[in-house]
């Protein structure tokens, strides 16, 4: 990932790392971003995505660091709990504000 990342130009990429908690792997990244929505909404997506039981969606989400977790590891969270439209928005406040960054020297 980060030979393809180091070849792909641009003035910065977004590595989906789904692990990047539970694996303390932060401090390889620059930034870390969570897309958070709160965990009765998680459920009902999976099952949506799964066609699971509750009971299946919980472990998916047992499985994974604790929402709080992730989001002490944030530099960057985007909320999402409503429609497209909202988080379009937040990806563009967020898009500009890694431009800025990419343009300031490494420290």
């Amino acid at each position: 990932m980060e030979a393809r990342s180091a070849a792909a130009g641009g003035p910065y990429q977004i590595l989906v790392i789904p692990l990047l908690v539970e694996k303390n792997l932060g401090s390889n990244v620059d930034r870390v971003l969570v897309v958070d929505c709160e965990e009765q909404l998680q459920i009902r997506r999976l099952r949506a995505r799964d066609g699971g039981t509750i009971e299946q969606a919980q472990a998916i989400l047992d499985a994974q660091a604790p929402r709080a977790a992730r989001l002490k590891a944030a530099d960057d969270v985007i909320r999402n709990y409503a429609d497209m439209s909202a988080i379009r928005e937040q990806v563009a406040t967020l898009h500009n504000r890694y431009l800025e960054l990419a343009q300031q020297p490494r420290a």
